[in-house]
């Protein structure tokens, strides 16, 4: 499959016996799922696309009947899949928000012109994320907060920021 794809959930384990399979959602719109027919299933180079047959909420959980598993077996066959979709299906978010797979990668720069290096990682912290931001000399970690990000310019793979006093 050609086109980029975007991770919005993780099977976790079979739900039941009929086929279902338990996803955590990684994603701030776990309502997504209401409106899939098709979604790609991916693991150690490995997609298959499936058909989208019933799904429910369950606590924190995505429950999903694909098409394609009739049987317990096949669904503990895909533990631990990504379950994907097509980067043109995303939710379109609204202004100065972001994927976190749009940040990654993203060169760090301070409003000086000083480079700091590049995003490799995002940490989720519960009030703010964290961009860890690595050099070949040093690593930083980044508040994603307004008072500290100056601008994204993803048509640029730039982020220019204001660090804080003791930031760096």
């Amino acid at each position: 499959m050609e086109e980029n794809l975007i991770d919005i959930g993780k099977i976790t384990r079979h739900q039941g016996n009929k086929g279902e399979v338990r996803i955590l959602p990684l994603t701030d719109y776990p309502e997504r799922f209401e409106f899939l027919e098709q979604v790609i299933l991916s693991k150690d180079n490995k997609e298959e696309q499936v058909t989208i047959e019933e799904m429910r909420y369950h606590k924190q959980f995505v429950v999903i009947k694909f098409a394609e598993f009739n049987d317990i077996g096949t669904a503990i066959e895909h533990k631990d899949f990504m379950v994907k979709i097509p980067e043109a299906q995303a939710v379109e978010l609204p202004e100065d928000h972001y994927y976190l797979h749009d940040i990654i990668g993203l060169k760090v720069v301070t409003v000086d012109g000083r480079n700091l290096g590049e995003v490799t990682e995002i940490l989720e912290t519960g009030s703010n994320d964290v961009y860890v931001v690595e050099s070949e000399e040093e690593e930083h970690l980044i508040p994603a907060s307004k008072e500290v990000i100056k601008r994204i310019d993803l048509e640029s793979q730039e982020m220019i920021i204001k660090p804080i006093k003791g930031l760096i």
